[in-house]
């Protein structure tokens, strides 16, 4: 199933514009030669805001690029990623801000709509940057009115993972893996233990979020909707509110938890109170910090296919890069998404490569790494395209989904929740 834009952004905001033109002005660069080609090194800045294996693998490639060369210098910044929304704007107008840094899809389209952010063109137009081996639909993201604004980072699906000790004690095989949801349910109550028959389990077959609408747009993606489409809110329709139903009348074999965030179930899953969970790569490290053997297969299948969440970074050039800075980000990033820095990512980093052309036999020792490679084709950013209000829309979804799970009338409810969502949207317009 190829995933579908949901929203363009038809022209620049004169603001945007005039932002450009501002920044640009203002720009000074981080060159430290002359762009003639002195012999100097060209220092690049770059801001992130990873701290745990994967900035490590960032940082270390950054270190690697600068051993390779001597006409360029990558110097990292690692900052908290709300220090970044704060710093990121003023910083680049005074021209002493980043000249490479990690953003989002979403936010990143909002600071290319400001004239922070550049387009990348060049970078795409160069073969020796293998990009024809990016996911087409993970850079369809971040290209705006037929640019294309950025480049790949780190783009980690959701999948399924599971207690394997819980699965070879009720016998479940590699065989019994579901593919399809009716699958998934039959075998999150198989696995789910409540001893004394209160009604509340000691271990749960499958936890996952309903106090946030973390999973709502993605499942209704399987169902074959969407809760915006082509700028327009189209959550009320017949067939989602029949993936809604599906799932309200899933809830009543009592094998997940209600009224729990992300987070939460996350912690079950690693307190071993819940068999299954979905959440991203990161989990790798969780489940090690606390003695958890785990393994993963790809979210089942909906009625119209498979469709999950993706965690995406992308790496954006900023306006204040002149042509010389710009030079050296375009060299690393050709570096940092090269084959043999792509294997080192994903081995280290646990999310899987931004390239099609690495397979799980050369992924090595990070087997759980391998078999993700396959479930990026099948990941969506999630609420891609939706314009702003996005911390408001996330409540009415989180509001929707709790009489998803909680019982309650969906086609008033949903309703409802679509009016308010197109509210919300229509302050942006």
């Amino acid at each position: 199933m190829s995933p579908s834009r949901l929203h363009r952004r038809s022209i620049l905001l004169a603001a945007g514009t005039a932002a450009a033109l501002t920044l640009a002005a203002c720009s000074s660069g981080t060159d430290t030669g002359d762009s003639g080609g002195g012999g100097e090194t060209t220092t690049v800045s770059v801001w992130h805001g990873f701290t745990e294996a994967d900035g490590d693998v960032v940082n270390q490639l950054a270190e690697e690029f600068n051993a390779s060369q001597d006409e360029f210098e990558i110097s990292v910044e690692v900052n908290p990623w709300n220090v970044i929304t704060d710093k990121l704007l003023p910083a680049v107008s005074a021209g002493n801000g980043p000249d490479l840094v990690v953003q989002p899809a979403a936010e990143g389209e909002g600071y290319a709509n400001q004239g922070v952010f550049v387009p990348m063109d060049s970078f795409y137009e160069n073969a020796e940057n293998e990009t024809e081996t990016y996911y087409p639909h993970v850079v369809d993201y971040v290209t705006f009115d037929g640019a294309q604004y950025a480049v790949p980072m780190a783009y980690g699906p959701f999948s399924v993972w599971y207690n394997t000790e819980m699965f070879a004690e009720a016998g479940i095989t590699e065989e019994d893996v579901p593919t399809t949801w009716e699958e998934w349910i039959d075998l999150a109550e198989e696995l789910t233990v409540d001893e004394n028959g209160d009604g509340e389990p000691e271990i749960y077959g499958l936890a996952l979020p309903d106090a946030d609408g973390t999973f709502l747009p993605t499942f209704l993606e399987a169902g074959g909707g969407a809760v915006y489409s082509d700028g327009e809110v189209t959550l009320d329709t017949p067939q989602n509110i029949e993936t809604l139903q599906w799932w309200q009348d899933a809830y009543e074999g009592n094998w997940g938890p209600t009224n729990i965030t992300l987070p939460e179930a996350v912690d079950l899953f690693k307190a071993g109170k819940a068999a299954m969970t979905v959440i991203g790569p990161w989990i790798i490290t969780g489940a090690e910090s606390v003695g958890l053997d785990i393994d993963v297969f790809e979210m089942p299948a909906g009625p119209e296919g498979v469709a999950t969440q993706a965690a995406a970074n992308y790496w954006w050039l900023t306006s204040q890069a002149d042509e010389q800075t710009a030079a050296g980000a375009e060299a690393f990033l050709r570096y940092y998404n090269a084959h043999d820095s792509q294997v080192l990512w994903a081995q280290e980093s646990y999310y899987p490569p931004n390239r099609t052309d690495i397979t799980a036999e050369q992924i090595g020792d990070t087997p759980f790494v391998g078999t993700m490679i396959d479930h990026t084709e099948n990941s969506y950013i999630r609420l891609y395209g939706v314009p702003g209000g996005l911390t408001d829309v996330n409540a009415e979804l989180s509001t929707l989904n709790t009489t998803v799970t909680q019982g309650g009338d969906l086609a008033p409810a949903t309703t409802e929740t679509a009016e308010s969502v197109a509210d919300i949207l229509s302050r942006f317009e």
